[in-house]
């Protein structure tokens, strides 16, 4: 039963409830009217009959509390590259959100948060879209559990025209200053570095490949699959799915890592035995960021500004392909596009070398 009484400018609500058959009382006051004050307090009195002082107790847990219950509810059920990718979103949702209560993280404040990552962190959308994931991921664990009533989070915006980024890629003496550093290395990061720079595969889709997708004989190497934070799955697109060319040296390389994982596998007691063809000397596939991980430190061996991103090793296989020559028909297929007009409107204008080589062969045509 409620009871209301004005205190000053303002009214308040008392309820009266029984806890462990002893009585107690809640109180809000500040309402500017008696009707305001009832009416908050029927929704009070109705979670009471609902479900007791736990059912008002909802959302009080802190933020960090419930992600450490939710690591421990959820961790083992996922596959460790799932967990690392987790962990590095509740990393990030933790600097902001520790020490409020889950019922006190707002959408207006939320979005304010996705917002300053966007455009002031400048994180990428793909990025965002990830902490966001995680975030949806341990609130709506919150409600599954009755320790939150409901998500108020859903449906904020993350937005951001990435149309105009700037190509990030290494220009041929940068390229040969990376491969350089990378024959000092261990063989499996040597062939990590080799097969993104001279095949531009994704990073995905270099963790799906598999040895049977090289063919040694045909010197051909073929995208079937991606492997992801998301587990095993097809490739990015339909066109995704291709058979390549690569060169001697290349299969060289690879034969000797092959022939390397072979040996590890005889000498090594618990070598973990697989048909990925990247691992470590343990036989252990590689984790979804373990190359974006290991790049930052050959960049910086090599002298070269450091980026967490193998990405930019695909787009300098394109951009040296095209400075060297090669028709954007032939460079748009080896990447996996689905019509050369991606190629085009991606790398065309961010080589000069090529507009400057193709300036020679038209000049050079008109000679004739």
């Amino acid at each position: 039963m409620a009871y209301f009484r004005k205190r000053g400018d303002v009214w308040e609500y008392r309820i009266k409830y029984n806890e462990l058959g002893k009585q107690k009382t809640l109180s809000k006051s500040g309402f500017p009217t008696k009707s305001a004050a009832k009416a908050a307090s029927v929704l009070i009195e109705e979670k009471l009959f609902k479900g007791g002082i736990d059912e008002l107790k909802k959302g009080d847990i802190l933020f960090e509390d419930w992600v450490q219950k939710y690591k421990i509810i959820y961790e083992s059920q996922r596959r460790d590259s799932s967990n690392v990718t987790a962990a590095n979103g509740q990393n990030k949702l933790l600097e902001r959100f520790s020490g409020f209560a889950l019922k006190k993280i707002n959408r207006a404040d939320y979005q304010i948060f996705i917002n300053e990552l966007l455009f002031v962190s400048n994180y990428s959308k793909n990025t965002v879209d990830r902490i966001h994931g995680e975030m949806m991921a341990i609130i709506n664990s919150a409600v599954e559990h009755d320790q939150l009533e409901r998500n108020r989070l859903r449906s904020v915006s993350i937005k951001k025209d990435e149309s105009n980024d700037k190509i990030i890629f290494l220009t041929l003496d940068e390229t040969l200053k990376l491969l350089e550093v990378m024959e000092s290395q261990i063989i499996f990061k040597k062939a990590m570095v080799n097969l993104l720079v001279n095949t531009g595969i994704r990073s995905g889709e270099l963790l799906g490949l598999l040895w049977h997708d090289i063919n040694f004989e045909e010197k051909t190497l073929t995208i079937a699959r991606q492997r992801t934070r998301d587990g095993l799955g097809p490739p990015k697109t339909a066109s995704s799915y291709r058979t390549i060319m690569i060169d001697d040296d290349l299969l060289a390389l690879l034969l000797e890592f092959k022939n390397w994982q072979e040996k590890n596998e005889e000498e090594i007691e618990d070598y973990i035995k697989s048909d990925y063809v990247m691992v470590d000397e343990t036989g252990k596939e590689f984790y979804h960021t373990k190359p974006q991980d290991m790049m930052k430190n050959f960049l910086r061996y090599a002298g070269i500004p450091e980026r967490k991103s193998t990405h930019l090793l695909r787009h300098t296989h394109a951009v040296l392909q095209l400075e060297a020559g090669v028709d954007i028909k032939t460079v748009s297929t080896r990447l996996g596009h689905k019509d050369i007009n991606i190629t085009a409107n991606t790398y065309l204008h961010v080589t000069p070398n090529h507009e400057q080589k193709s300036l020679e062969k038209f000049i050079n045509y008109l000679k004739k």
